[in-house]
């Protein structure tokens, strides 16, 4: 039975907010966090691991910020500007605190970074961004027997809501593909789950040999994957087709492709073999 997997959605105001930067540490090797807030945060909500918000930088040449707009004060939509604009998704990562509501913002660093990467290893307290999103939120299927999420280094921030939303107690299980050792791979996700790394592998036959390493999965258990697109899709045929997994026991999301710039990571991973 499928349906224990099906969540719905939960609708959010639609806006664009304001942030500034609070801190900015490096949390693991590869990974600066970036801690943002603002008064426009006070009715933000993100209840979803597979949250997203857009995040619009500065440009780099001119310090110049193109960004949407609120709709109006407390209304839902934005006014989007009308010139080009500098722009990524992000999985938000929010905390309340005493002082309002906290977002951190995980950026994978790397030695050919993007816009993204490049703005966060040079942010200073007192920068600003704006950030547009959630629409809304789908929780994690609660009731499950265990957790299986594949990642890569962009990914892992979702994981890690993943983990933090999964019932108390509930085995998980992460594949994350990394270069390096992965030593610290570990340490960013928290205790609870069972981490394997695994070196990153364009044909997903790593991903899949790991997946075999494990206890077969069983109807109870919920599967979550995220990361390049192209190694993702043997990853998703091998689930759907070798495995049978049905849609929503197995999620899959490609959140950037190799060689595309800015990759619609709503577009599916296999057109060829779309869910239907």
């Amino acid at each position: 039975m499928t349906d224990r997997f099906l969540r719905d959605t939960v609708r959010h105001r639609f806006t664009a907010r304001e942030a500034v930067v609070l801190r900015v540490e490096r949390v693991a090797p590869p990974i600066v966090r970036v801690t943002v807030s603002g008064a426009d945060f006070a009715d933000f909500t993100s209840a979803g691991p597979a949250d997203h918000v857009r995040v619009f930088f500065p440009d780099p040449v001119t310090g110049e910020l193109v960004a949407p707009t609120p709709a109006g004060a407390g209304e839902d939509g934005i006014v989007r500007p009308d010139r080009a604009s500098i722009s990524r998704d992000f999985t938000p990562l929010p905390r309340v605190t005493p002082a309002g509501v906290e977002l951190d913002l995980d950026f994978f660093v790397h030695p050919d970074p993007g816009p993204a990467s490049s703005w966060a290893e040079s942010a200073q307290p007192g920068d600003s961004l704006v950030i547009v999103g959630p629409r809304g939120s789908k929780r994690g299927p609660q009731d499950i027997d265990a957790l299986l999420l594949v990642c890569d280094e962009t990914a892992l921030p979702s994981a890690s809501r993943w983990v933090q939303d999964a019932p108390a107690g509930t085995p998980i299980d992460v594949i994350a593909t990394v270069s390096g050792s992965g030593d610290w791979v570990a340490g960013y996700l928290g205790a609870g789950p069972r981490v394997h790394v695994v070196a990153p592998d364009p044909s997903g036959g790593a991903v899949i040999a790991a997946i075999a390493g494990l206890e077969p999965i069983a109807g109870g258990v919920f599967v979550w994957a995220a990361g390049e697109a192209s190694s993702l899709v043997p990853v998703r045929r091998h689930l759907r087709r070798a495995l049978g997994l049905p849609p929503a026991q197995a999620q899959i999301s490609g959140y950037w492709r190799r060689g595309v710039e800015a990759f619609d990571h709503h577009a599916p991973i296999d057109p060829f073999d779309p869910d239907v």
